[in-house]
């Protein structure tokens, strides 16, 4: 996979977008509308191939201007017959800025409603999956950002469409290559249509070598023809027994993420929760810190992140104020010089864009921090805090999910009607199709069987004074982190391994503070130790620092979502959203590699 994204630069000829590094317009000089509707969308034959279906699934080669997203959603707005919900998967190796984009859509105004929300929900130009829900959740668009092929790989989906819109074979022969199209074979579900422009011998035969029937139809303006497929695989009779109620255990910001995704997918949900209101545990920190990593590999673990960071940023806005966070800032000061050096090591190997992260010396740190700190840094400009129990509530918020608390799960079990929970005295508490494990390192008393190494960290943070640090409007990180928070700054947290008491301890206050003078010189002089007030919670960690996010081994119908250590506020919505599409059958919207990689199964069975 790409490190880094190189946009796409804007040029026209006789008046067409068009692209200098392959010299090739973007869409037919005879009408890019036209175009669209002709070659792909009836050439899919749609809309009457979406008729009656509850979700329909189209992948794309070469997103370019998203004239054929914009078509194809305004074809799906129009039908009263429409599936509830539209997936489009579309890969661009250069991607335009929101910029460029509103520059060519200005030629399409019938589509100005749709492309002012796409563009408002535009990514920042970073490799990997950007899932992007648009229309209220009904249009979700998975933009894979890198190379084709490579991108192709890592999709998991069963497409009904493909729209095969590379530059010419002989302009960017990477887009029409053998293993494209066999990769399109393994995605493709049994009577799958393809549409494209060309009908070059080298991709009818491709496509048929991958099992597509090709055949030629009239073609678009001065185009004499263009080209329709279909996949000849058998139907499937076994199709899979898809969940309808689901119960969640545990009501943090994994379980509240994992509800509200399952609910938006039409399910039925009952979350339970021990204690007597959500967000009780860790999820009920007064303030949780929100930010990606930038690592010099671009390992998983920062794929991860930054896909989920970026989701956070389009995802949340919708869920309106009852959300409260702050998009102020984050800024992580280098521990030292080694530390510093590897920080710029990991921001020349990626060069993500300003905007995502950047490098400031010692002067613009201090300027940021409004503080005379004492090290450069990464400024993340898009990053900031959260009150996780705002979250979970508005995650909560959905007329499918019955919330239950004070109901203590001591075992689930399978039965004939699906799956149960029970209390200690062996009381049934819910019963439903399939059963989410959410909550932490509880998982394993529920799922004893299993091998997962789940460790527990107490994390203790500590809230100051009201009004004692004014200067602070950012979040400021340095081996622990200093917050504003809504009405009293805080600082944390304590990673204090094999230690499950969440009594607040004088002590653990103590080493927050050394921790905000690491950070802030000084800071703690503007005030008496025993102003301080401390909270503490316990985490679940992993050796690997991933959670576990899947289908339980061995167990069909029992799920679990587990392990998110101190990255639950910034993973918890993507893992929701991943998870609730595995349950469903739908596109997933994270690579495959990084699915593996959160797999129940990788530490091994029982």
């Amino acid at each position: 996979m790409l490190k880094t994204i190189v946009p796409a630069r804007l040029d026209f000829k006789d008046g067409v977008p068009y692209s200098v590094t392959y010299g090739d317009i973007y869409h037919s000089a005879d009408g890019g509308v036209g175009q669209a509707r002709h070659v792909f969308l009836r050439g899919c034959g749609l809309p009457d191939n979406w008729a009656g279906r509850a979700n329909f699934v189209v992948l794309e080669t070469g997103f370019g201007a998203g004239l054929n997203f914009l078509a194809t959603w305004a074809a799906w707005r129009a039908d009263p017959g429409r599936p509830a919900r539209l997936h489009f998967l579309s890969v661009e190796k250069h991607p335009f800025s929101a910029l460029d984009l509103a520059r060519m859509h200005a030629s399409w105004p019938e589509f100005s409603e749709l492309s002012d929300e796409l563009r408002a929900n535009w990514p920042d130009l970073v490799p990997g999956f950007h899932r992007i829900a648009l229309d209220g959740g009904r249009v979700l668009l998975t933009l894979m950002l890198g190379d084709a092929l490579d991108c192709l790989r890592h999709v998991t989906a069963e497409v009904d469409a493909f729209y095969l819109d590379g530059f010419a074979p002989d302009r960017n022969a990477d887009m029409w290559q053998p293993r494209l199209f066999e990769e399109l074979a393994r995605l493709a579900r049994p009577g799958a249509v393809a549409a494209t422009y060309t009908v070059m011998a080298a991709v009818r035969d491709g496509l048929g070598r991958a099992g597509f029937a090709c055949e030629k139809r009239a073609g678009y303006g001065r185009k004499r023809h263009c080209l329709a497929a279909r996949f000849a695989a058998t139907p499937n009779p076994a199709e899979p027994v898809l969940p309808r109620h689901v119960l969640v255990v545990g009501a943090g910001v994994a379980g509240a993420a994992t509800a509200h995704a399952l609910a938006c997918r039409g399910l039925k949900v009952t979350l339970l929760e021990r204690a007597d209101a959500p967000a009780q545990a860790a999820s009920g920190n007064p303030v949780g810190v929100f930010r990606p990593l930038v690592s010099s590999d671009d390992n998983r673990a920062s794929r991860l992140t930054r896909a989920a960071f970026l989701h956070d940023l389009r995802a949340w806005p919708a869920l309106g104020e009852r959300l409260e966070w702050s998009r102020c800032g984050v800024l992580h000061l280098a521990r030292d010089a080694a530390a510093a050096a590897k920080q710029q090591q990991a921001l020349a190997a990626t060069m993500p864009p300003a905007g995502y992260a950047r490098w400031v010396e010692l002067d613009e740190a201090r300027e940021l921090a409004n503080w005379p700190v004492a090290a450069p840094g990464v400024f993340y400009p898009a990053a900031g805090w959260v009150r996780p129990e705002t979250l979970c509530r508005a995650w909560l918020d959905h007329p499918a999910i019955a919330l239950k608390t004070c109901c203590a799960v001591a075992r689930v079990q399978a039965g004939a009607r699906g799956w149960q929970a029970l209390d200690e005295a062996g009381a049934v508490l819910a019963e439903a199709d399939a059963v989410v494990l959410a909550n932490a390192r509880d998982a394993l008393k529920l799922a004893s069987a299993q091998a997962w190494p789940l460790h527990t960290v107490r994390g203790q943070i500590t809230q100051l004074p009201q009004g004692c640090l004014p200067e602070i409007t950012r979040v400021i990180a340095r081996e622990g982190y200093v917050a504003p928070g809504l009405d009293r700054p805080l600082v944390g947290a304590t990673y204090e391994h094999d230690d499950d008491d969440t009594v607040p301890r004088a002590a653990s206050d103590l080493s927050n503070l050394v921790r905000l003078d690491a950070i802030l010189p000084g800071a703690s002089q503007r005030f008496a130790p025993d102003q301080v007030s401390g909270r503490a919670s316990l985490r679940a960690t992993l050796p690997d620092r991933l959670p576990i996010v899947g289908a339980v081994d061995g167990q069909p119908g029992l799920y679990v979502a587990a392990g998110y250590a101190s990255r639950g506020v910034v993973w918890a919505g993507l893992l929701g959203e991943a998870l609730a599409d595995l349950m469903t059958g739908q596109p997933l919207p994270l690579e495959t590699d990084l699915m593996r990689a959160i797999a129940p199964g990788r530490f091994g069975g029982s």
